[in-house]
């Protein structure tokens, strides 16, 4: 549950349980605190810190994120928040913005134009190597395509290779969207995790053509397409945890939640008994599920089924001086399969890796003139290898593929 409102919207005043401290418990009971200032508040959070996934912190001399360290600019709601928390003049815009992918052994330009990975010129495709002209020629073609409009929601994957071929989705679709979502094109939902790819093939015909429109009209809308914090973004997390003061209690899971006539009663682990007017649930879709299955095993059984990713980010940090690679961009995507070399053995494993960030080129408060941080980013919904790995070899190992890579 979630509620956002102006001033008369939402549950009379009373008492209201938000369930997680993530970024979206926290907007949630920012957003109660702003329209309801006569509501009695209380946020759970199972962890010692609130927050979630949004953390971050030293790592040798340099601060950084370990969680996102941006967000869509194009988006307005986090830049609002940010303003509203007193955090506007410390928005900031990318320094570097030049994606590659890692694919053969090399990195390589991804095309532009391009939107959501799907690219929009041919010829600039053909440019960047990355994929052998049959891939070219269908793309041409399909500026001439009139596809009848898609009817109901499909998978990226399923829509795009009758269009694209192959070569496309796997190479340049796939690691882009499959690595924001940790999953695969093949799996992710058009109007869920492409909605501007939606768009373009609800309403029919060229599905370039369609793209370029979306791009044509996003490219006339001034401002960057990502912006982060200064001093990254723990500080929004800081900043609502900040307003909330001893409404907020970390250390203290939810064990239950149950109907007592009008009202709910929220048990926790340290054995209280809340009673609350509306309950937020704001938590992971497993724990959530779990809260939802004695009193509305219905919602529950759609939580349950959400598959979830398994991903973990490792931040490495070296003198400038022994990283041969300029870092002159915003870092790679890896495709899937890829492996180090292209004279890689049989049994030598894909790498691990699915994205690397190249942090200090991409955000200039993050970096100084001594040294570089990179971030390298593993797991997916169908790749879940690194869970057997404790900490150290993990570590290792993706030092020997930035090694291999950069």
């Amino acid at each position: 549950m979630s509620t956002r409102g102006g001033p008369g919207v939402g549950p009379p005043a009373g008492r209201v349980v938000v369930v997680g401290a993530g970024i979206t418990g926290l907007t949630a009971a920012h957003e109660l605190l702003r329209t309801r200032p006569g509501l009695e508040l209380v946020v759970l959070e199972a962890a010692s810190r609130p927050g979630g996934k949004i953390a971050g912190g030293p790592v040798g001399p340099l601060v950084v994120d370990a969680g996102p360290d941006g967000f869509l600019a194009r988006r307005p709601e986090v830049a609002d928040l940010a303003r509203e928390l007193g955090l506007g003049d410390d928005l900031v815009r990318p320094a570097a913005a030049r994606p590659r992918v890692w694919y053969r052994g090399a990195l390589h330009d991804l095309p532009t134009p391009s939107v959501l990975g799907v690219p929009l010129d041919p010829d600039a495709l053909a440019a960047t190597g990355l994929v052998g002209p049959e891939a070219v020629a269908r793309l041409r073609a399909e500026l001439d395509a009139d596809h009848p409009p898609l009817v109901g929601d499909a998978a990226v994957g399923e829509v795009l290779r009758p269009r694209l071929g192959d070569e496309i989705v796997d190479v340049i679709v796939d690691p882009l969207l499959g690595g924001i979502n940790a999953g695969s094109a093949d799996e992710l939902s058009l109007d869920a995790g492409a909605p501007a790819l939606a768009e373009a093939v609800h309403r029919g015909g060229s599905l370039i053509r369609r793209l370029a429109e979306t791009a044509g009209e996003a490219a006339a809308r001034p401002g960057p397409v990502f912006l982060g914090l200064r001093g990254g973004m723990t500080r929004l997390v800081e900043a609502l945890v900040a307003e909330l003061g001893p409404r907020l209690r970390t250390g203290v899971s939810v064990e239950g939640v149950a109907r007592r006539g009008s009202a709910w009663v929220v048990a926790t682990s340290t054995g209280e008994r809340l009673e609350a007017d509306a309950v937020i649930v704001t938590t992971p879709a497993p724990v959530t599920a779990r809260l939802f299955t004695p009193v509305a095993p219905d919602v529950a059984r759609h939580f349950a089924a959400i598959e979830v990713a398994d991903v973990a980010f490792v931040t490495l940090v070296w003198r400038r001086d022994d990283v041969a690679h300029p870092l002159d961009g915003s870092g790679f995507l890896v495709a899937r399969g890829a492996r180090a070399s292209t004279d890689a053995g049989p049994d030598e494993e894909p790498l691990l890796t699915t994205a690397c960030s190249w942090t200090s080129s991409k955000w200039d408060h993050v970096g100084d003139t001594d040294h570089v941080a990179v971030r390298m980013a593993v797991g997916r919904t169908d790749d879940r290898r690194w869970l057997d790995l404790d900490h150290d070899t993990l570590v290792a190992r993706l030092l020997a593929e930035a090694d291999a890579t950069l």
